[in-house]
């Protein structure tokens, strides 16, 4: 059950973003001077909005308005990257120190 449920919550969560970005892909908000006002939709979207403005990836012009630093989130992409992947690195040690393990207990 819990398996599921963070599935759901992650595709959620994905779905969230994706929203986000096509709102600003709609006006090309890539600078200051494009900017346009954004209110999340629901708690999922507000979640993550918070997150792209405290990662610095949704800049606000501080009259409302908000823009997409694309240089941010392609940096933040990447950190997101190494983040999965270190993760699937540890994951694969952690697998491969049990089959070992497991090898050497079975010869016993």
């Amino acid at each position: 059950m819990a398996t599921s449920a963070s599935t759901v919550i992650a595709a959620a969560a994905a779905r969230a973003r994706r929203e986000i970005a096509e709102h600003f892909e709609k006006t090309n908000a890539y600078s200051p001077n494009d900017a346009v006002a954004f209110e999340p939709s629901g708690p999922m979207q507000k979640g993550q909005w918070d997150s792209l403005v405290g990662r610095g990836v949704a800049r606000s012009t501080g009259d409302g308005r908000y823009w997409i630093d694309r240089e941010a989130q392609r940096l933040d992409d990447e950190r997101r990257r190494a983040a999965a992947i270190l993760i699937l690195k540890i994951v694969l040690a952690v697998t491969a120190v049990l089959i070992a393990v497991a090898a050497i207990i079975s010869r016993r």
